[in-house]
């Protein structure tokens, strides 16, 4: 330790003085200082604190040693850390930009229904049901039997009607044989009447005789014509009669019950023993060919961008393979409270699944291809979206210009090249020009669970 002179008092004033001071006096003293004063070979020695005088006892020099050495050793090795710590750059997680090829999508949710439903109904009212021979869910063809309706009543009145159409068919060959005599008498009359005629003009008969003859014959021509009417008559029955029997035909051919379609029967109302009613609910609803397609609902600003004919994935709840499908229909016009579209998704494969189903997926607006990267190494400060690019271990923040978006990864259009090195956390404690050690860590450019939904910044 340096030696510093004094020369305040006289030696022999401050040995007094010191004498006359109490142990405790002493201990007080050098706590309130960090350092006392000791007296080596008559020069005045200021002493640290942790350090012993000279007056408080022997053996206090080998002591100073030991203390003296144990703080130089810790000094010398806190130097060595922080030179240590300021020299080594700090590792930080870093991301490569990969060109890659994803696809804009817009997501839809809806409910499957089915493409067209035909209904089946009967126009006959009060009719038994005797017989159901289908259930939901049956697929059937064009002419199956569904169900059968009590006929009993339509088959007398069909046995009737086959009883008055003989009857007017006996009555037109009877009519037919009085033709047949009228025709007869009017050839004999009209012969009779040409030799009367003959006779009369050679003086032969007289003229009272041809009178007659032409009286006869016009009798003749109107039996003749009244036979001709009265077959007119019983045929014009017999065509009604025989149309009767049709219309009961048909009623009868309504009592059984057939698909008027392929397809796959959704709803089945019809119960045995049930009394018909033209004005009722259908007895089945059939989805016809089976063709079943998501009734989807869209926001405005995405129905906007969809298109009739793009390709589509529907992922249907408790089916873990997506539905490939297209866009087949777009409404015309939106809801006017949701302000939401209404577009139609056939989907092919679906002819097995429950009408009604909740679904949702997404239409494949179009395919880009560029530079991508993770969201988290990009920060949004100001209206300025930036990245953290790693050049020659040295941090260096730049602008980029962004385009699609999805919950894991960001289209980079300018700014970032591929093949560049980024900082994968954004908004970290590093700052520009700070020397970093990049681990590399690799990312998926799609979630493995699902196709990724891209939303352009336009659409945001």
């Amino acid at each position: 330790m340096p030696s510093v002179s004094t020369t305040h008092g006289s030696q022999d004033d401050r040995a007094r003085n010191r004498e006359s001071r109490t142990p405790d006096q002493l201990g007080a003293m050098r706590a309130r200082r960090p350092h006392h004063k000791a007296r080596r070979g008559g020069r005045l020695i200021v002493v640290p604190w942790f350090m012993p005088s000279r007056d408080e006892g022997k053996g206090a020099g080998s002591l100073q040693s030991v203390w003296m050495a144990f703080v130089v050793v810790a000094l010398l090795a806190l130097g060595c850390t922080i030179a240590m710590a300021e020299e080594r750059p700090s590792a930080v997680s870093v991301v490569t930009a990969r060109e890659s090829v994803l696809t804009d999508r817009v997501r839809v949710v809806g409910s499957l229904v089915a493409r067209e439903e035909s209904i089946v109904k009967v126009d006959l009212a009060d009719v038994r049901i005797v017989a159901v021979e289908a259930e939901a869910g049956d697929i059937v063809q064009q002419g199956d039997v569904l169900a059968r309706l009590d006929a009993t009543l339509i088959n007398i009145e069909q046995s009737a009607n086959a009883a008055r159409l003989a009857r007017a068919d006996a009555a037109i060959k009877q009519v037919e044989s009085q033709i047949e005599d009228a025709a007869l008498a009017h050839v004999q009359a009209r012969a009779d009447m040409e030799r009367s005629k003959q006779l009369s003009a050679k003086g032969f008969a007289a003229e009272e005789t041809f009178e007659l003859r032409q009286t006869t014959l016009k009798r003749a021509a109107s039996a003749l014509a009244l036979a001709q009417q009265s077959l007119w008559v019983a045929q014009a029955d017999r065509r009604v009669i025989v149309a009767e029997g049709q219309e009961i035909a048909a009623r009868l051919a309504r009592t059984v019950i057939a698909s008027p379609t392929d397809g796959r029967i959704l709803r089945r109302t019809a119960r045995l023993g049930a009394l018909t009613s033209a004005s009722g609910e259908p007895l089945f609803v059939i989805a016809e060919n089976g063709e079943i397609e998501l009734d989807a609902e869209v926001p405005e600003a995405d129905f906007a961008r969809l298109a009739v004919g793009q390709a589509a994935g529907i992922v249907v709840l408790g089916r873990g393979t997506p539905l490939e499908g297209r866009v087949r229909l777009l409404a015309p016009e939106l809801q006017a409270g949701s302000r939401l579209g209404r577009a139609r998704i056939s989907l092919p494969q679906a002819g097995n699944l429950s009408v009604g189903a909740f679904a949702r997926g997404e239409v494949d607006i179009e395919r880009r291809g560029g530079v991508f990267l993770p969201a988290t190494a990009l920060s949004d400060r100001a209206g300025k979206v930036t990245a953290q690019v790693v050049e020659d271990g040295t941090v260096v923040v730049r602008i980029l210009e962004t385009g699609l978006r999805t919950a894991g990864l960001v289209e980079i259009r300018s700014g970032v090249e591929a093949g560049e090195t980024v900082v994968l956390r954004a908004g970290n404690f590093l700052v520009e020009g700070d020397r970093v050690a990049p681990v590399e860590v690799d990312y998926p450019m799609a979630a493995p669970s699902e196709r990724p939904i891209l939303t352009s910044d336009a659409a945001q």
